[in-house]
């Protein structure tokens, strides 16, 4: 299928993926020892479940997941930790590589809340670059009616084949992969957007949707441009459809997953095979036998450079990530992680540092390349003078950082070094308000709970002096004294029973909202702390416990106060 619909702006920066993409897919060395960080994906870290000494397989369980947003982390080698902390845990391998997998599942035979289940319990994320839990977004069709899914192929950024490889060897298993999350969500249509750069990996899908005889899925080849891989661009490409400002895709019907998490989703579910491993691309003129690779978490990234003839004397920098948007190393003693899709070992010549800056001239050229049609210069400018309300005014939040304005800018500025120092304190406000607004619900909630147990209070006493009232006149007025007598005490249940019924209604509302506001966060800033709203969403669940269990207990009291009633 050809593309129908379009993006402005955008650059032609040069690919270099040749070198990367040449090589067929391999695996890395078996590790001697790994270092699994507890924090490998959006939100809170995993906690840890084992301790020094312990025996571990592949696959087995050593860091639980904290919170709703959040993932479990398990061993990728077999052998016995050595050493545990509130950051990491380490484990050195026995050399046998023995594996403790998950029953098999087949998903067209399981149900939905078993399926979801799995993939929590395997610890699959996005292995695009964001590592958002996958069961969290699946679970989207909560709270949107979700149409379509989009399998993001694009892989626009420079260098990175590790999507390619995936295509061209697993076309079957992404496409099973895609129906798989497709039937969670929903969706009635699969779309694959790819770039027109990786004719392999097309032809692999043709051929894939062709054995699967699915009218379902549409194969859409888009030209080369970047950045058409970020999935607001991309959903605008196929669809024609615009996430709306500091929205989600699934604020209008759309869910992406890039071919690595499919697959990923898929060997949780039918090998039962947690995320223990992950294509990485291995890249740059430093490198002798660049590729696509197999690699076990936790390997350090000093050791697998080395195994692909890492040249030292020649080395610039490392890049995690693709040049546009990765992140430069400090250290070579980093573990590779769910996240890492690709390391640019570049010398000098490749990847030179940038000339010093020099002031704006105004001259457009950001303007004219930005993909989603802000101001880039007024931005650079609002942010420097920290004028907030003006950076609101003209939609910071809704820069992709996708690097491009940075990259034709002539003065050299580091525009979205500007934009992430302006987007981070603007968040450290944003997190400080709902603190005070969280404090202030805290606050109403008590004073609601101390009326309502007041009222209770009032109530039981008001049936104990019923129940105790000894008649002091004769039977004509005691028969019609005891419906005066009882008509307070029975109005008092009933009134009690209504307050609770809202409370717990609030409290439901609550639990929701706080779950809505936690996932979309997480998504728009997966590498920010979301700590506050994590605390928010853990007392809106006590809250709605509390209501829970005082709406049960005054219902058991009303129906004894009834039995005992003649």
């Amino acid at each position: 299928m050809t593309l129908s619909f379009d993006f402005p702006g955008g650059i032609y920066p040069p690919e270099r993926k040749v070198r990367s993409s040449q090589a067929p897919l391999q695996r890395a060395t078996l590790p001697e020892q790994v270092s699994l960080p507890l924090r490998q994906h959006s939100g809170r870290p995993a906690v840890a479940c084992v301790n020094p000494g312990d025996s571990v397989q592949v696959g087995s369980l050593i860091a639980k997941r904290d919170g709703l947003i959040s993932a479990n982390i398990h061993a990728s080698i077999s052998g016995t930790v050595t050493h545990v902390s509130g950051h990491d845990i380490q484990i050195e391998s026995d050399g046998q590589d023995t594996w403790d997998t998950l029953a098999p599942l087949s998903w067209r035979d399981t149900d939905a809340r078993t399926l979801l289940a799995r993939l929590d319990e395997s610890g699959v994320v996005g292995l695009g670059g964001a590592g958002f839990p996958t069961q969290v977004k699946t679970r989207v069709i909560v709270r949107h009616a979700i149409d379509t899914l989009i399998v993001n192929a694009a892989e626009c950024e420079p260098y990175i084949t590790a999507d390619d490889i995936t295509l061209q060897r697993y076309p079957d298993d992404v496409l099973e992969g895609a129906q798989l999350i497709a039937s969670l969500c929903g969706a009635k249509q699969i779309i694959i957007g790819i770039e027109d750069n990786k004719p392999e990996a097309i032809a692999a899908l043709e051929q894939a949707i062709t054995r699967s005889q699915l009218a379902s899925v549409t194969l859409t080849v888009i030209p080369t441009r970047y950045p058409s891989g970020s999935e607001k661009l991309l959903i605008k490409t196929l669809l024609n459809r615009t996430v709306p400002s500091q929205g989600l895709p699934a604020d209008i019907g759309v869910l992406c997953h890039n071919p690595g998490t499919l697959l990923a989703a898929l060997n949780a579910v039918r090998a039962g095979q947690p995320l223990v491993e992950r294509i990485v691309t291995l890249t740059g003129d430093a490198i002798a036998r660049p590729g696509n690779y197999w690699v076990r978490l936790g390997t350090s990234m000093e050791t697998l450079l080395a195994q692909v003839g890492l040249d030292t004397d020649r080395l610039s920098g490392v890049v995690q990530g693709g040049p546009m948007m990765g992140e430069t190393l400090d250290t070579l003693q980093r573990p590779v992680v769910k996240t890492t899709n690709c390391l640019i070992a570049a010398t000098q010549a490749e990847l030179p540092p940038g000339p010093q800056e020099s002031p704006c001239i105004r001259c457009g050229a950001c303007e004219s390349v930005c993909p989603v049609q802000l101001l880039p210069q007024q931005l650079h400018w609002y942010a420097r003078a920290q004028d907030d309300d003006k950076l609101a005014r003209y939609h910071l939040f809704d820069c992709i950082e996708c690097g491009a304005c940075s990259y034709v800018c002539p003065s050299h500025i580091p525009l979205v070094e500007d934009y992430r120092e302006a987007k981070s304190r603007l968040r450290h406000q944003q997190i400080e308000t709902a603190k005070a607004e969280h404090a202030k619900h805290r606050f109403e909630f008590r004073q609601a709970r101390l009326a309502r147990e007041e009222a209770e209070k009032q109530a039981r006493r008001h049936a104990r002096l019923a129940q105790t009232k000894s008649p002091t006149s004769n039977n004509r007025a005691d028969a019609t004294a005891q419906p005066a007598s009882t008509a307070m005490p029975s109005a008092a249940p009933q009134t009690d029973l209504r307050s609770l019924r809202i409370a717990q209604s609030a409290a439901k509302a609550a639990v929701r909202k706080a779950e809505k506001v936690l996932a979309r966060e997480a998504q728009q800033a997966p590498h920010e702390s979301h700590e506050d709203l994590e605390t928010q969403l853990a007392t809106a669940r006590e809250n709605l416990k509390v209501a829970d269990l005082q709406l049960a207990q005054a219902r058991e009291n009303t129906q004894a106060s009834t039995e005992e009633s003649p």
